[in-house]
């Protein structure tokens, strides 16, 4: 069963949460502005502001904020703060069958990487690897605002698609076995993605399209947790291996990482792209995750197959 949202319409309301990491009120303040200027209004969680140690208050504190907002009528789809770390708390106490009932638009990634997939796994649930208001929205020149909005909106495929495509055309992809592929997109951050394996919360990903990013992360790190992935079965059939930023904190490493990916997936037999425009970079790849695309990587040219909404 695959669970598909309403789509945005101008004037609806978005709702703003925190699942993770504390937010600087100034940050907000400017995500709300972005949203405003595309012609929607917004409310903020309850707790949007709280701390507690490292994270926007307690995990209980979290999870009701987030299921409020889901509830509410009023409110067409939930927007994710930040990211950073906390996520993965909230996902034991999640009550499934009861978000089942309640399908919005969710967007964010980064850490929540794992909310969204634990959603598709227990629920089907479509939601929207994309921008957070207090990063990405709050420097509303990172944004691919025309992607997002013809997302959300449900915009037919002949106006999106060459928005997809243009993230194809860039001179840097690198193309292993460049074939044309399709398949449900599924993934995010590679760390998060790695911790989900053994949980209970990690989608099957026979047959999909595998995206993969990260942050700050050093290249043994980046190599134990594609290996977890692999150990763990994710790289045995997808579809095809979608290679993003991963923004290696040692600037040295960055020039090895195309190197040790090509390595890494040299004796495989599905499609694999490095050096993907999407990530913790400016104006990222948006894609709805759970949703079917096509790639075909010789004409570059990247296509829906299905509306990510209702």
């Amino acid at each position: 069963m695959v669970l598909k949202a309403q789509a945005l319409y101008k004037g609806d309301c978005l709702g703003i949460f925190a699942p993770a990491s504390p937010v600087r009120p100034e940050y907000v303040r400017r995500g709300h502005k972005f949203i405003l200027q595309a012609g929607y209004r917004f409310r903020d969680g309850n707790s949007l502001y709280e701390r507690k140690y490292h994270v926007a208050g307690d995990t209980g504190t979290r999870l009701k904020d987030f299921v409020s907002l889901l509830h509410d009528p009023e409110i067409k789809a939930l927007v994710a703060a930040r990211g950073g770390y906390g996520s993965m708390t909230l996902l034991p106490q999640l009550d499934f069958e009861l978000l089942s009932k309640y399908p919005k638009i969710i967007l964010g990634f980064s850490d929540v990487t794992a909310l969204q997939m634990a959603l598709w796994h227990k629920i089907g649930l479509i939601t929207f690897s994309g921008p957070m208001l207090a990063v990405d929205m709050a420097r509303s020149e990172t944004v691919n605002s025309e992607l997002l909005w013809a997302l959300l909106s449900g915009a037919q495929a002949e106006s999106v698609n060459p928005l997809l495509s243009a993230y194809l055309a860039g001179s840097n992809i690198e193309f292993l076995r460049p074939e044309t592929f399709s398949g449900r997109l599924l993934g995010g951050t590679l760390t998060i993605l790695a911790a989900l394996a053994g949980t209970g919360f990690m989608p099957d990903f026979t047959g999909k399209i595998i995206f993969l990013e990260d942050r700050g992360e050093s290249l043994y790190r980046v190599d134990r947790a594609l290996t977890q992935l692999r150990l763990a079965g994710v790289f045995k059939e997808p579809a095809a291996v979608v290679c993003g930023d991963f923004a290696l904190s040692n600037s040295d490493e960055r020039t090895l990482l195309p190197n040790f990916l090509r390595e890494f997936f040299s004796t495989d037999n599905f499609p694999v792209l490095i050096n993907f425009p999407y990530g913790h970079t400016p104006r990222s790849f948006i894609f709805p995750q759970g949703c079917k695309m096509q790639f075909a990587c010789r004409k570059r040219k990247i296509s829906l197959l299905e509306s990510p909404v209702s």
